[in-house]
């Protein structure tokens, strides 16, 4: 018994010595998580643009993060227009001129850009600058020209959370050279993206002296893919190389143009297509190139007074455009009516024979008219498709030529019962209905309306009768009605006494 209770005392020492222990241990911690902060995180090596991480290899996938990162005194601020802090970097150069792609993916809630520059002894030239969207993602490529140094800064916006991200480096897809794929004759459908897509290039033959349309129709809504044709013999796209071309015509966000070659220009040309670089994204395009027909360029159809032309347009094919020849024969007001469904972008344009456009109801849809006042002369009307739309249309020409009427009583006096004229004369000679209003004069009321005489001018001239029935004073006036080609015209009044 004595020794258990020993045994038993000897444990409680042991177990109190313990428990002091253990509460002299946990006083200690909770003192420091009270008084004294955690420490900060380390920051990244690359931290400082002169400590950049040089990517010796591509491609290259980094792991990364902003966490610790800060921002060096006179840092360059981001080209992205947005203010940013935490910010690492990294550097890489190649030994031959080649395009660079990058891809950011961040974690967490880090909104991130990415900015690359050019450095060049001293100063660092903005070549790119991309910001992450809704998904934390970004990309861009740029031009490296050989042994040039690059460094790529990826930085957290302010208020940003920081957080890791992966950083993927590689070579995207080589530009396409001339003269690219032979282009069929029904043209061809094909994409270009800001990374691994950057042009595309198809050949074509074009002989001298014959006129070509080239249709350039974008297929993806808010993108907006360019084009540029370029000579026979043309090695390189880039005009400052060796066998670099400049280009022969631009097509600007879509569209089309007419191209000629000239004497001794026959040969194979080459069609150099690039996209928007501010979009992301594939952007889709249809390309053709055809002989221009009749409807397409000079001396177009000819389009006679109130006829129906009948015509398709279609934005995605060389169809875009059908161009009418009119010959004004006199002082006319000209009415071009076009009817067209509501979903057809068509523009009317009425141009000049010196190609100079007179007026244009360009920017509406579906059917729409034109008027004009013009001297005697050749005029063209033009309806061209928009936004790579298609449909049906009917144009209708109207040519009225402009008249003046005049209206006379045969004598200035006459006596009451006695039969005389009233004559309208319509300039120049031309037929169709009059109208003749007749009023006298109510010394108290004014002028009172007393009869309304109809008649036809035939070869300019029309004549009313009238026999006066009282003395007083009278007048008439003259309205010349018009016909299919000649406008009407009216005049004031001519007077009377009659004694």
């Amino acid at each position: 018994m004595y020794l258990d209770r020993t045994r038993a005392a000897l444990l409680v020492g042991v177990l109190a010595t313990a428990l002091a222990a253990l509460a002299l241990l946990c006083g200690s911690a909770f003192a420091e998580g009270t008084s004294t902060p955690p420490p900060p995180p380390p920051a990244p090596a690359n931290d400082t643009l002169a400590n950049a991480q040089a990517i010796h290899t591509l491609p290259a996938t980094i792991q990364a993060t902003t966490v610790g990162a800060s921002t060096e005194p006179g840092e360059r601020e981001s080209a992205c227009n947005v203010a940013t802090s935490n910010s690492v970097w990294y550097s890489v150069r190649l030994s031959a001129a080649h395009r660079v792609a990058i891809d950011l993916t961040a974690a967490g809630a880090l909104d991130a850009t990415v900015d690359v520059y050019h450095a060049v002894r001293s100063q660092l030239i903005s070549v790119g600058c991309e910001e992450t969207e809704a998904k934390g993602k970004t990309s861009l490529s740029f031009g490296a020209s050989k042994n040039g140094l690059y460094d790529i800064r990826i930085a957290a916006r302010q208020n940003s959370q920081l957080a890791p991200f992966t950083l993927e480096v590689f070579l995207p897809t080589p530009a396409v050279q001339p003269p690219g794929a032979p282009l069929p004759a029904g043209g061809i459908s094909g994409q270009v993206d800001r990374i691994q897509n950057v042009n595309a290039a198809y050949a074509v033959t074009l002989h001298a002296g014959v006129s070509y349309l080239i249709s350039l129709a974008n297929q993806t809504r808010g993108a907006c893919v360019s084009g540029a044709l370029f000579a026979p013999g043309t090695t390189s796209f880039g005009g400052e190389e060796e066998g670099g071309g400049s280009a022969l015509l631009h097509i600007s966000c879509g569209g089309y143009h007419l191209f000629t070659p000239g004497p001794g220009q026959g040969g194979r040309y080459s069609f150099e297509i690039t996209p928007r670089f501010s979009h992301r994204g594939v952007q889709r395009f249809h390309l053709q190139v055809a002989r221009a027909g009749a409807a397409e360029t000079a001396p177009g159809l000819s389009l006679s007074n109130y006829q129906h032309a009948h015509g398709r347009l279609d934005g995605n094919s060389v169809q875009v455009l059908h161009l009418y020849r009119m010959v004004v024969t006199s002082h006319s007001i000209l009415t071009l009516k076009l009817t067209a469904p509501e979903s057809a972008d068509f523009n009317l344009q009425l141009r000049n024979k010196d190609g100079d456009l007179v007026e244009c109801q360009c920017g509406g849809s579906g059917s729409q008219n034109l008027q004009h006042q013009l001297l005697p002369g050749t005029y063209y009307a033009v309806v061209s498709e928009r936004n790579d739309t298609s449909g049906n249309f009917t144009l209708v020409r109207e040519s009225r030529t402009i008249t003046a009427t005049t209206v006379s009583f045969t004598s200035k006096q006459a006596s009451p019962g006695q039969a005389l004229g009233i004559d309208v004369k319509v300039v120049p000679v031309v037929s169709g209905p009059v109208t003749v209003d007749i009023e006298r004069f109510d010394p108290v009321f004014g002028w009172q309306f007393y009869r309304e005489s109809h008649a036809f001018a035939s070869g300019g001239l029309a004549v009313v009768s009238f026999t006066p029935p009282a003395v007083g004073r009278w007048r008439a006036n003259a309205t010349y009605h018009g016909s299919l080609t000649a406008s009407p015209s009216a005049v004031g009044f001519t007077y009377l006494t009659v004694q």
